[in-house]
């Protein structure tokens, strides 16, 4: 197996450009938060704790925005940038990025105090960062965190929406069988399954990526459009497994969110209710 020290999705991150606006409209969405953080960098974070998963809203501040590894993007985007992949062994991803022909720079460590009721404590990290388009789309990164007990907490978890996990993450691109021969030849042929003209599907651990046409995106999610910006691959967001269907839509219902119905049993959230990525809730399988 290619990269075995990967195991699955830790996160994704959410680029915003107001992090309190954003913030709001995801309690809106009816999840619970984590207190906002600020890393040792100078970029802002409000995390979205879920049972094995997470995501993050990450603020750039105007100083920052030049240098950031996202400043490709135009300055009023906001939307989904990058996917954090499990691991307890950045180093070890890094040899093996190696052996598969992807040469990433060095491990790199990070933190952020994490404010608890006893005070605050420092959350570590140690990252490898793939090169930007190594795989195509989209960006990847893996966490390995230090400190986990300080970023999966329970009282962070229990989400009014019910919301449990990231089941998948969507990519919409022209021609997703393109990418398919480089993902295999990272995660490996196994990795790889239901592969058809409207696209495929990468599964590794809690790690399932959607490849979609634009084409098959816009039957599943009508009405949904891509942001200005997109060129070619369009990073669109999640889908997000919940204990109680029912009760997200009466959550969405009573905060204002407009949410539809597709043909999958979905509730689609349109990407303007939340910063920018797709949100489409789906009742979890328990199989």
């Amino acid at each position: 197996m290619s990269l075995p020290s990967v195991t699955g999705l830790d996160h994704y991150i959410i680029r915003v450009n107001d992090l309190n606006a954003a913030t709001a409209q995801y309690r809106k969405l009816g999840f619970a938060l984590a207190p906002q953080g600020v890393h040792h960098q100078g970029t802002r974070n409000q995390t979205l704790i879920l049972d094995a998963n997470y995501l993050e809203l990450l603020y750039f501040p105007p100083a920052l925005q030049a240098t950031s590894r996202f400043a490709h993007y135009p300055e009023s985007y906001q939307g989904p940038v990058a996917v954090a992949l499990q691991t307890t062994d950045s180093a070890a991803v890094h040899r093996e990025l190696a052996q598969v022909g992807i040469h990433a720079e060095a491990p790199e460590g990070g933190g952020r105090p994490v404010h608890l009721p006893d005070g605050a404590e420092n959350a570590a990290w140690l990252n490898t960062r793939f090169p930007t388009g190594a795989l195509g789309a989209p960006d990847f990164f893996t966490c390995g965190h230090l400190t986990r007990h300080l970023v999966y907490r329970p009282e962070w978890q229990d989400h009014p929406n019910t919301a449990r996990r990231v089941e998948a993450l969507v990519v919409v691109h022209p021609d997703p069988l393109s990418l398919r021969s480089a993902y295999e030849q990272a995660f490996g042929r196994i990795s790889i399954g239901n592969t058809g003209p409207d696209g495929w599907t990468l599964r590794r651990g809690s790690l399932r990526l959607l490849f979609l046409t634009p084409q098959a995106f816009q039957a599943r999610f009508p009405g949904i459009t891509p942001p200005a910006s997109a060129q070619g691959a369009w990073f669109a967001g999640s889908i997000i497994g919940v204990r109680d269907l029912a009760q997200t839509r009466h959550v969405l219902a009573a905060n204002g969110v407009q949410a539809q119905d597709n043909a999958y049993g979905e509730l689609v959230v349109n990407p303007a209710d939340a910063a920018g990525a797709l949100q489409v809730f789906v009742q979890e399988s328990h199989a």
